[in-house]
């Protein structure tokens, strides 16, 4: 899996945090946002929204927005969870 981040995003930073409490492997990659490197047509072609982060998974598919990658590792990678299954604790976190 590849993530493609930038270490001043707080989006970014949730889902460095979720990928390292699920104790996931991931190749860093940088997107310079400062350098607008997430306006370069290589990484428009990898995620066409041009933010960070995006998710590149061994088969190809690209999942972007920290929302969507944080529930795709919570429904494909459930142990340990993210969030507790009470719901006023969940609000909590």
């Amino acid at each position: 899996m590849k993530l493609y981040s930038y270490f001043r995003s707080s989006a970014a930073y949730r889902v460095r945090i979720a990928l390292n409490i699920k104790g996931l492997e991931y190749d860093y990659l940088s997107v310079n946002l400062l350098q607008t490197e997430q306006k370069s047509a290589d990484y428009r072609a990898l995620n066409p929204q041009g933010l960070v982060p995006a998710v590149a998974l061994p088969g190809g598919d690209v999942i972007a927005q920290s929302g969507a990658i944080l529930e795709w590792l919570e429904e494909t990678h459930p142990t340990p969870a993210l969030l507790p299954a009470e719901p006023l604790e969940r609000a909590r976190v």
